[in-house]
């Protein structure tokens, strides 16, 4: 699949990773949409257009997997996740869960899945997080990783495993 550095497959007992495909695309965007825009309309302003043009551009780019989960009556989407391999770390791109399915651990999940990966690669984990999300800066701050450098919009944040070039 273009562009993605996790596999589909299991994460754990009850999360597994596949990958999305077309008729994904609408329910994927209103996910994206409930998630991020607040955010973009405050720092740019929301053009739904432009919005949808660039999940489009996103989508094909780096192909998401979907995030499944377990439930008591079969399994159950809960979000998605783009990751990107880059020369010296994995790059997480985007991680978008369901409302009614943050604040669950299922984030913490995915993320120390994507450090599991990466240390076993002997590589790092970035990522960028919007400067006015605040809550997700303190969640990835949890999780080890650490601030690296900032823009006007966002912070860039880094995890590496014990051992990796803080450089690279």
């Amino acid at each position: 699949m273009p562009g993605s550095a996790l596999a589909a497959g299991p994460i754990d007992d009850t999360l597994w990773l596949r990958v999305a495909d077309a008729i994904d695309r609408p329910i994927l965007f209103r996910w994206q949409t409930e998630a991020y825009r607040a955010y973009i309309e405050t720092l740019w302003g929301w053009d739904e257009s432009w919005q949808q043009r660039d999940f489009e551009r996103l989508f094909a780019a780096l192909t998401p997997r979907v995030v499944m989960q377990r439930t008591e009556d079969g399994s159950r989407a809960v979000g998605y996740i783009q990751t990107q391999r880059r020369s010296q770390a994995l790059h997480l791109a985007n991680i978008v869960l369901r409302p009614g399915s943050r604040g669950q651990g299922t984030g913490t999940r995915l993320l120390r899945h994507m450090q599991t990966q990466a240390a076993q690669a002997r590589c790092a984990v970035t990522l960028k997080v919007f400067r006015c999300n605040e809550r997700a800066r303190v969640f990835y701050q949890r999780l080890g990783f650490v601030e690296t450098s900032r823009n006007r919009t966002h912070f860039v944040l880094r995890w590496a495993p014990i051992g990796i070039d803080e450089s690279l």
